[in-house]
């Protein structure tokens, strides 16, 4: 099947991640200069906040951490679409909730999104599987039908056949 929209969604919110991924990167090579540690202890004095350039750095490698787990996961999901749908999408809607705590929140939206999608659309195969197998079970019950039509029997005889046939019949 088709899973267009799907693979749209899970690529923009991978290149999302990734790009959020980047501008995480940018800040911490950006926070071991001196220049910038200076401007954001002043930063902080002027807000009154309290917290250090190393408390800042521990906080981006966590998140950075989060994210490129969930963006990982987002791959692997984009790339089992084709193969298993229930898979791909499980690994997304587990891309978006690790997001979480990225504050990714476009590509978590779009993660969720492209996941439920996989988890609830059916494959076209097997509807149209289903389809012939209820076409089958259709002409089968019309053969039935056509049978019991044709047949000489009128419902009394066959009462006193299934009589004889069941002895727990009365």
């Amino acid at each position: 099947m088709n899973r267009k929209a799907e693979k749209i969604l899970a690529w923009i919110a991978n290149g999302l991640s990734l790009l959020f991924l980047v501008i995480m990167i940018l800040g911490l090579i950006l926070l071991n200069f001196p220049e910038s540690k200076e401007a954001l202890n002043q930063i902080y004095q002027q807000q009154g906040m309290s917290v250090s350039a190393d408390a800042l750095k521990a906080s981006i490698i966590m998140q950075g951490g989060f994210l490129l787990f969930a963006t990982i996961l987002g791959f692997l999901g984009v790339f089992t679409i084709k193969g298993n749908r229930i898979l791909a999408g499980c690994l997304l809607v587990a891309a978006a909730l690790v997001s979480i705590f990225t504050g990714n929140f476009i590509a978590l939206i779009l993660w969720m999104i492209a996941g439920i999608m996989l988890l609830v659309k059916k494959d076209k195969k097997k509807q149209q599987y289903n389809h012939a197998s209820y076409q089958e079970q259709q002409r089968n019950n019309d053969k039935d039908i056509q049978q019991r039509q044709n047949s000489d029997m009128n419902p009394e005889d066959e009462l006193k056949k299934k009589k004889e046939d069941d002895p727990y019949i009365y």
